[in-house]
């Protein structure tokens, strides 16, 4: 089957080629806003004409009429800012997103090419369109046919993103095989990741010398005049030390997530609702939330570990080995013991203990939960758990058995 897979490279644009990328990537802002609007004029009208993006894209030449400024960067880019608008539509109409919201600058900067046939490698780098040969440094060799290619900013750093098609072999799966390898993990603050057999995942935090540092930075963006180049590049710094945490944990959680993969062929988690989860606490104004503060700062925490991402990393990473990913309804794990199944809230002791009041079983919590996520996910999977669906990202929300029967969802 053909499979379609990305390369992400750094580039290193000279000073012109670096003025061209900002100048695209605001001229892709501007078409996609301007798109955006007139959607949205043209579909509160009575008659709610729908426009698409073939219609809006045939708009294009009359609108550099009016912009010349436009016409100096290319112009497939411009078409691929109405494309994505029209692709943000057809989400929110299938209810998979919110309605498309403007795009700001600063903002996942980025821009397509989307024709193979004006991009080539060399040994030069890159060839790009009005852009021409960029410094390209391909630290590995990309497999297939390129369909396009994304150029992006990441702070001070500039990216392509190249994309391929190849002929790939369906991974045999391995849940049948006899010596299946599987684990559970449980999904934390405290630890990013805790396994059944024991091992335990932490990703990088900012420090508190870091903290104070992006607070100094953001402190100097707000003293700064708007529209004065002070501001900008006191902008320019922040941007730069945040580019800089998100490159480390992007690294630090995709060795983790590959480690995992590595080391099982089934591997079960908790069925989190995040969204619930980190929902604000200050409530209404006729109905004030309690523990504002506290509640902002778990949010945080858990947005810090992005579970979401580490989620959607397993599951990729899973397909591509054959194994699979199955969802646990978490209710109860952190409260039952794993040796005696003993189910009590008095058993854990506080955030990091667990002692069974039963069997006096002690261990670290997120262990314990680990491994009763392994016993729930297993017991449900191999014995057939009426409750137990495939083909979901999402366990149902159903209430868990005291006797550790679950319900697990299997990752697509």
């Amino acid at each position: 089957m053909k499979k379609r897979l990305g390369y992400r490279y750094r580039i290193y644009p000279d000073a012109r080629q670096a003025r061209l990328f900002r100048q695209t990537v605001g001229c892709c802002r501007l078409v996609y806003n301007l798109c955006l609007e007139q959607r949205s004029m043209a579909y509160a009208m009575p008659s709610r004409h729908r426009l698409s993006s073939f219609d809006q894209i045939k708009e294009l030449p009359g609108l550099k009429a009016h912009l010349p400024f436009l016409k100096d960067v290319p112009n497939h880019c411009l078409q691929q800012a109405a494309v994505d608008l029209d692709k943000a539509f057809k989400n929110f109409f299938k209810g998979h997103a919110a309605y498309p919201k403007a795009r700001r600058k600063f903002q996942n900067e980025s821009f397509r090419f989307p024709d193979p046939k004006q991009i080539s490698f060399g040994e030069k780098g890159i060839l790009l369109p009005k852009a021409g040969w960029v410094k390209l440094v391909l630290h590995r060799p990309f497999l297939g046919e390129v369909k396009n290619v994304t150029v992006s900013a990441d702070g001070d750093h500039w990216y392509v993103a190249v994309q391929t098609e190849r002929e790939v072999d369906e991974p045999a799966s391995v849940l049948d095989l006899p010596d299946l390898v599987e684990l559970g993990g449980d999904l934390g603050v405290v630890n990013a990741l805790a396994l059944s057999d024991g091992t335990v995942y932490d990703l990088p935090r900012m420090t508190e010398k870091e903290k104070r540092r992006e607070a100094n930075l953001a402190r100097r963006v707000s003293r700064r005049s708007r529209g004065s180049k002070n501001r900008l590049r006191a902008q320019r710094d922040l941007r730069r030390f945040r580019a800089r945490i998100v490159r480390r944990r992007r690294d630090a959680k995709h060795k983790m997530t590959t480690d995992v993969v590595s080391r099982c062929d089934v591997l079960y988690l908790e069925d989190l609702k995040l969204k619930n989860m980190t929902a604000s606490a200050k409530g209404t104004v006729e109905e004030p939330g309690t523990n504002v503060a506290q509640k902002s700062g778990l949010n945080r925490a858990i947005l810090d570990v992005s579970p979401g991402a580490t989620r959607l990393q397993f599951e990729y990473k899973m397909r591509r080995r054959g194994g699979a990913v199955f969802y646990v309804n978490p209710a109860r794990t952190s409260q039952r013991c794993a040796e005696c199944g003993h189910v009590d809230p008095k058993n854990r002791i506080d955030r990091d203990r667990f002692e069974c009041v039963r069997c006096g079983h002690a261990a670290c919590a997120d262990h314990n939960a680990g491994r009763n996520i392994l016993h729930l996910g297993r017991k449900a999977r191999t014995g057939g758990h009426p409750g137990m669906a495939c083909g979901s990202n999402l366990a149902g929300g159903r209430k868990q058995e005291e006797d550790g029967s679950s319900q697990v969802a299997q990752a697509a």
